[in-house]
């Protein structure tokens, strides 16, 4: 036999719902401080993310992203 709910059962479970995702979403905006990044920490980023390979590191540090996420313009020389 299955289960039956009540309209207000229902009502109250997506209430709850509703109040998780809003206490979700103020963690979110809460981790979007900012953080202060060394540039060796950002090469060393990029070495785990790429394998390894010096050219494609370059790429990335010194791509348009990470200008935008930086607010720097970096400039591999060599």
């Amino acid at each position: 036999m299955a289960k039956t709910q009540r309209r207000d059962q229902v009502k109250q479970q997506r209430k709850a719902r509703q109040v998780k995702a809003v206490k979700g979403t103020a963690k979110v905006a809460q981790a979007g401080q900012k953080v202060q990044v060394t540039l060796g920490d950002l090469i060393a980023a990029a070495f785990d993310a790429v394998g390894g390979e010096v050219k494609k590191v370059a790429r990335v540090v010194s791509s348009p992203a990470m200008t935008l996420a930086t607010g720097k313009h970096i400039v591999v020389v060599g």
